[in-house]
């Protein structure tokens, strides 16, 4: 019996040093929608911040043009920081891609027309506030996007279907 005991606390040792050493579960964690949603939102109005401290205190149409195209620029950066977030780096880019074409469109137009912002003539002037709105709303559907990202997780699956004269498989996705 003495033998035994012996023989028991080393396995028991060992039995507990096995439970306290194993790797734990690695499960990867749910995209975060709120979190996605912040980002965006705080990427978006730190553009506003920004460039809007830009123009503010800017006196001269070369600092006015750089305010107003560091304020569009958050529009570029909020849904790709958003999509970063739930880690879709490629919706991410085509989701900017509308508000950086339309900073370009912006910042050629600003290149033809220096002092469009403050002086430029009328149809140049909706032209530029038509490009900063087709940006934001373009911006805002992105974010919202990545918000919906842990919608699209499961994009596939297959059930069993069981009914009155029938057993087979239900195959259905989302896109």
């Amino acid at each position: 019996m003495n033998g035994s005991l012996r023989m028991l606390r080393p396995m028991s040792l060992a039995i507990l040093a096995a439970g306290l050493l194993s790797p734990a579960s690695a499960r990867a964690e749910e995209p975060d929608a709120g979190l996605a949603l912040i980002v965006g939102a705080a990427t978006n109005v730190a553009g506003f911040i920004v460039g809007g401290a830009v123009l503010a205190t800017s006196h001269s149409s070369a600092a006015n043009n750089a305010g107003w195209l560091t304020l569009e620029t958050g529009f570029v950066l909020s849904p790709f920081a958003a999509h970063a977030v739930e880690g879709e780096w490629g919706r991410g880019v085509l989701f900017a891609a509308v508000p950086a074409a339309c900073v370009a469109g912006t910042a050629s137009l600003m290149g033809v027309v220096p002092n469009t912002f403050d002086q430029g003539p009328l149809p140049e002037q909706r032209l530029l506030w038509g490009l900063f709105v087709a940006g934001q709303v373009a911006s805002a559907v992105g974010v919202v996007d990545a918000a919906l990202a842990p919608m699209r997780k499961r994009k596939v699956f297959i059930t069993p279907t069981v009914g009155v004269g029938h057993v087979g498989l239900s195959i259905g996705g989302i896109l």
